[in-house]
């Protein structure tokens, strides 16, 4: 299993609308990667801010394959719509995921 971090820096002139991302922008990734092999999407943002990103996304997948075969079909359209919410352009780093378990 991967997991695709995509973090948008928190820098002093930063705009970025959450209610944009949030309501149009996470949907659409759900739906296009979804259809291409999508696990899991999980949202993150910053709890103040000193965090050094405002938000991060993470985007499962099972191999470094399928992100590349769904990024390759839809990547173009998803980070077209980044320039709707904000003006920092995101940073993305593959990561392969070595322990994933839940507290009890």
């Amino acid at each position: 299993m991967i997991d695709v971090m995509v973090a948008y820096p928190n820098k002093d002139t930063l705009i970025f609308d959450d209610r944009y991302y949030m309501e149009q922008h996470v949907p659409m990734v759900e739906n296009r990667l979804g259809e291409h092999g999508l696990r899991y999407a999980r949202i993150h943002r910053g709890i103040d801010a000193s965090s050094p990103y405002h938000l991060i996304a993470h985007l499962g997948f099972d191999s470094p394959d399928a992100f590349e075969s769904a990024f390759d079909a839809v990547g173009h359209q998803l980070m077209e719509d980044v320039t709707r919410f904000t003006n920092v352009e995101p940073v993305l780093q593959v990561n392969e995921v070595l322990i994933s378990n839940t507290a009890s």
